[in-house]
C-alpha cells in the first residue's frame, strides 16, 4: 500500500537558502547545489558554500531525478505527527545518476519511497516524483523504485 503523508501537519518555512529549490519543486523540478567554481554538487541545498574549495560562488544543478538505493531504513515509530498514519515507511539514501565527480564521489539525497518495505532493495533504481500538499507554495519530492536490477540486497529481521 502506498505510503500516506498528512501533509497539513507540517509546516514548511522556505529561506533564502531554500526558496530557489522548492520553487523548482512546485514545476517537478530536482535540485541540487553546485560549485560554480569546481564543479562539486551537494545537498541539502541550505549550505551556503562548496565543502571542497570552500568557495561561496555557487548555483544549481537540475538533475533528472533518477538513482540508485545506496542504504534504507524501515522506519516503524513516527516522530513527526504527519507520518503518525504512514508507518511503516521506507527512507532511502539515494545515489544520484548524473551527480558523479570526477574523484569518484557522488551526490547522495535522502527521501522518503511511495514504496512498502517489501519493495525496497539496495541497488534498485529509483526516481522523484512530486506530490502536492495542502500548500500550494509547497510541492514534495517522494521517491519511488522504478525497475529492477541484478545483485540487489534486502535487510533482513
Amino acid at each position: 500500500m502506498p505510503v500516506t503523508i498528512d501533509y497539513s501537519k507540517l509546516r514548511i518555512i522556505p529561506d533564502p537558502d531554500t526558496r530557489e529549490w522548492w520553487d523548482a519543486t512546485r514545476q517537478h523540478k530536482y535540485l541540487v547545489r553546485r560549485c560554480n567554481r569546481c564543479g562539486h554538487k551537494w545537498f541539502p541545498p541550505n549550505i551556503p558554500a562548496c565543502s571542497k574549495c570552500m568557495s561561496m560562488e555557487i548555483g544549481w544543478f537540475e538533475t533528472a531525478g533518477k538513482g540508485v538505493i545506496h542504504s534504507y531504513v524501515v522506519v516503524v515509530q513516527p516522530i513527526v505527527g504527519a507520518f503518525v498514519g504512514a508507518v511503516p515507511y521506507v527512507v532511502a539514501v539515494i545515489e544520484l545518476d548524473d551527480c558523479k565527480e570526477e574523484d569518484g564521489s557522488v551526490t547522495r539525497v535522502a527521501g522518503v519511497l511511495t514504496n512498502d518495505e517489501t519493495e525496497v532493495a539496495i541497488g534498485l533504481p529509483c526516481e522523484v516524483l512530486f506530490e502536492a500538499t495542502n500548500d500550494p507554495k509547497i510541492v514534495m519530492p517522494r521517491w519511488r523504485v522504478s525497475g529492477s536490477a541484478e545483485n540487489t540486497w534486502k535487510f533482513s529481521e
